[in-house]
């Protein structure tokens, strides 16, 4: 296994950040650096990193709703750094226009300004890697959240087209398009055999952290997307 020594998370209250700052922390990974949106939720986390594995983290607050934007190469010096910020809206199919637009800018256009902080041509250079968090929502619209599908497809290509940019150099582009995971965000009435556990789906990212390009996780959501994709529109309708 590839040795990380230091990571930095935009979006780091969601449980598939901690999962990963835990499992990383468990193997000896000491430097952290913590960015979420939720000040309180944020520190507690920090605390029992703290507390638990002795190690050193930075963090700071921000909302991504807001016209914060970072500067190039603010962040150079970590290994791994992990995109895992998103918002997925409520249930309801008909979603109005503000919510609509906070969907599109919270999973796509503010993080585009992040991605673009981190990979630059001056840390591109160095051995690293990006981890982005993207969702097999994007592969096709569903009635229920086809706004933020539209975000993670847009954030999917965005990535993939980075990551084909540089895939000659030192620093890899992974896109994790997540299939259901059992974390509080994620609702619905779906069978539990659809959903993975976190532990299981970090495990499997930690074995070759600097991987490149696109890959749904777990694998066999890639199966069950095209099964999807070749549905008839009137089955959409009532996913």
């Amino acid at each position: 296994m590839n040795k990380v020594n230091s990571i930095w998370i935009l979006g780091s209250t969601s449980e598939i950040a901690q999962e990963i700052c835990t499992q990383f922390a468990k193997s000896g990974c000491r430097k952290f650096f913590l960015i979420a949106k939720d000040k309180r939720k944020n520190q507690k986390f920090i605390e029992n990193l703290r507390n638990k594995y002795d190690v050193q983290i930075e963090n700071q607050e921000v909302d991504l709703l807001s016209d914060y934007i970072p500067r190039e190469n603010e962040y150079l010096d970590y290994d791994l750094y992990i995109i895992t910020a998103g918002f997925l809206g409520s249930n309801h199919k008909k979603k109005n226009l503000s919510e609509e637009l906070n969907i599109l800018k919270i999973n796509l256009i503010s993080i585009i300004p992040w991605i673009k902080s981190i990979v630059t041509k001056e840390r591109v250079k160095k051995q690293g890697c990006l981890w982005i968090f993207s969702s097999v929502a994007g592969d096709r619209g569903r009635p229920s959240n086809y706004q933020y599908g539209a975000a993670k497809s847009g954030l999917t290509i965005y990535c993939e087209g980075l990551a084909n940019i540089y895939q000659k150099s030192p620093f890899s582009i992974r896109i994790i398009k997540a299939g259901l995971i059992k974390t509080s965000m994620v609702k619905g009435n779906f069978p539990d055999f659809l959903f993975t556990d976190k532990r299981k789906i970090v495990s499997k990212l930690r074995r070759d952290p600097y991987k490149n390009g696109v890959e749904y996780m777990p694998y066999w959501w890639k199966f069950i997307m095209l099964i999807i994709k070749s549905l008839p529109s009137f089955l959409m309708e009532k996913l």
